[in-house]
Formats: C-alpha cells, sequence, structure tokens
C-alpha cells in the first residue's frame, strides 16, 4: 500500500506561509496604532502639567502668555495631526484584518481538502485489507 500524499502539500506550506506574513503585518499595525495612542495621551498628560504649573502662579508676563498660545497652537496642532494618524491606521488595521481572514479561509480550505483526501485514502487502505483478509480467508478454505 502506498502512502497518504497530498498533490498540494506546496501549495498548503506556502499559505501558511501567507498567512503568518499578514498575521505578522497586523501586528506591525496593531503596534504602530498603539504608539499613536501613547502619543495621545503623553501629550494630553504635558497639556495637564502645563496648565497645572500655569494656575500654580501668581501673575504671567505678556511675554509668557504668548509663548504659552504658541505652545498651545502647536500643541493642538500635534494632537490633530496625532488624531488624523490614528484614524488612517485604525482604517489600515480595519483592511489587514480582513486580508488575514482572507488568508485563514484559504489555509483552511487546502486543510480540509486536504482531510476530505485522507479520509478517502484511509477508506481506500482499509478495503484493500479488508479484501486482502477475505481473499486470505478464502484461500485458506480452498485448501483445506
Amino acid at each position: 500500500m502506498k502512502r497518504f500524499v497530498f498533490r498540494l502539500e506546496p501549495v498548503l506550506r506556502w499559505r501558511r506561509g501567507q498567512l503568518e506574513l499578514e498575521q505578522n503585518r497586523l501586528r506591525e499595525l496593531a503596534a504602530e496604532r498603539d504608539r499613536i495612542r501613547m502619543r495621545l495621551r503623553e501629550l494630553e498628560q504635558h497639556r495637564r502639567e502645563q496648565e497645572s504649573q500655569l494656575l500654580s502662579r501668581d501673575a504671567l508676563s505678556g511675554a509668557e502668555l504668548a509663548a504659552l498660545e504658541a505652545w498651545r497652537l502647536r500643541q493642538r496642532a500635534e494632537r490633530e495631526r496625532c488624531q488624523q494618524a490614528l484614524l488612517e491606521a485604525e482604517r489600515r488595521l480595519a483592511e489587514q484584518r480582513e486580508r488575514v481572514l482572507e488568508a485563514r479561509r484559504r489555509v483552511r480550505l487546502l486543510e480540509k481538502l486536504r482531510e476530505r483526501r485522507y479520509g478517502e485514502w484511509q477508506a481506500e487502505v482499509e478495503r484493500q485489507v479488508e479484501n486482502l483478509a477475505a481473499e486470505s480467508h478464502l484461500g485458506r478454505l480452498g485448501r483445506v
């Protein structure tokens, strides 16, 4: 009896490799999104610290007020840029999730085909064993 051979095994290995690549890319995009979220939290924390320091002071000069306003404008621009980057990262992450699902579906399709072919091969092996046993039994009966 010949051993089981799934002719599409190289394709299945390649698809599994593709799935792994897509999953790695998903992890990278999630890490990028997390870095952007962290930056937004840092900006907010820095803003609170600056406001707390300013509120604790008795008086501010005109130059300090002007510098504070310029800082606030830069901070707001940075926050808006990070929020846009976060939206873009979320969009790319959603697209990548779809790619991972598709790659997983392709792998699973080949795995199911492999399982079905293995079941067919196993049934054929069992039929051959049964036929061999029946022939052997009939051969013994014929010699008696």
